[in-house]
């Protein structure tokens, strides 16, 4: 199986491989994974897809960052009889099975907790990724559609582009310039909610946003952001793998794999198994990089079997 992620320069895609990985060793599976640096570098992402392509593989899952302009390599690999699944972000130019949230649910509901932090009135914004992946676009159709419910708040900018990338002092000040009376934001990655929250301290300024990474998890819990939209991207990237190995051996449905995602605010957060489980493996996958002691990884390790059976409904 060859897997082309958008990116590895953050937790979130980390722990995607981190999950393929496992998968891979329970079903017994060869995967090759390749990854841009980052998720603007549309063509490297592009030729890593052809180059894999060129290879014995039997089947290819994509994290696409264009969801429009995929049908070049998908014809490719229909030529050489090699299946292509869409993996975090659906592919849209044509009829690919997708593993993934639902990014419109989830932006709903961020915008229904975004609401409630601001008692229902307000100015707010929204700072998303590239529109070029659907599940930004996504997310951005379903918080715009919760807020048709909402008369006292306007939606006064949306801007997008900052796909896994934090937004600029520079920005963040010609957007507070701009519009000043802003009370909410809500942006379609952590990495950027990150950035917002830093760069708008001692504002009040209300941020919802999305990805179950350890930092973004703290920022909930210190109360810098008000709501996450939790996925997880070891259960994507484990499910990729699991969903593929079952097609290959004809026992597929050719159906998209709808996963779970969670809405996590400061009440719910110390409570919630998924929260707890991306803590643990974060603190397994730092004590293995950074060297820690041997009882530290073990320990997590242990954190991570006694909670994660309840966070996570594996399949098959």
């Amino acid at each position: 199986i060859g897997v082309v992620t958008k990116s590895k320069s953050s937790e979130y895609w980390l722990s995607v491989c981190d999950g393929m990985k496992d998968a891979a060793e329970k079903y017994h599976a060869d995967v090759v994974i390749l990854s841009p640096d980052s998720e603007t570098e549309e063509e490297v992402q592009k030729n890593m897809i052809r180059d894999l392509l060129k290879t014995d593989i039997q089947a290819m899952a994509v994290s696409p960052i264009d969801s429009y302009e995929c049908e070049d390599y998908l014809n490719f690999a229909r030529e050489k009889g090699i299946s292509v699944y869409a993996c975090d972000t659906p592919i849209e130019d044509s009829e690919i099975p997708y593993i993934g949230i639902d990014n419109e649910k989830l932006g709903y509901e961020l915008g229904e907790q975004l609401a409630k932090a601001l008692d229902h009135k307000g100015k707010i914004g929204v700072i998303a990724g590239d529109f070029k992946q659907a599940g930004h676009r996504m997310r951005v159709a379903g918080f715009e559609k919760y807020m048709e419910k909402e008369p006292g708040i306007t939606i006064e900018m949306v801007r997008n582009g900052y796909s896994n990338m934090r937004v600029s002092q520079k920005d963040v000040d010609e957007i507070l310039v701009k519009y000043p009376d802003l009370n909410g934001i809500m942006a379609t990655s952590a990495v950027t909610a990150l950035g917002l929250s830093e760069a708008t301290e001692g504002r009040e300024i209300s941020i919802v946003s999305v990805d179950a990474q350890e930092d973004a998890l703290k920022a909930v819990q210190d109360g810098r952001i008000v709501a996450l939209g939790a996925q997880s991207g070891y259960q994507i990237g484990y499910e990729t793998i699991r969903y593929i190995v079952k097609d290959l051996e004809g026992e597929g449905t050719g159906e998209d794999e709808i996963l779970d995602s969670q809405v996590l605010t400061e009440e719910n957060i110390d409570t919630n198994a998924l929260c707890r489980c991306s803590l643990a493996r974060f603190s397994f996958v730092s004590a293995a990089y950074l060297g820690s002691a041997r009882d530290k990884k073990q320990e997590a390790a242990q954190s991570i079997e006694e909670i994660e059976p309840a966070a996570i409904e594996w399949k098959g």
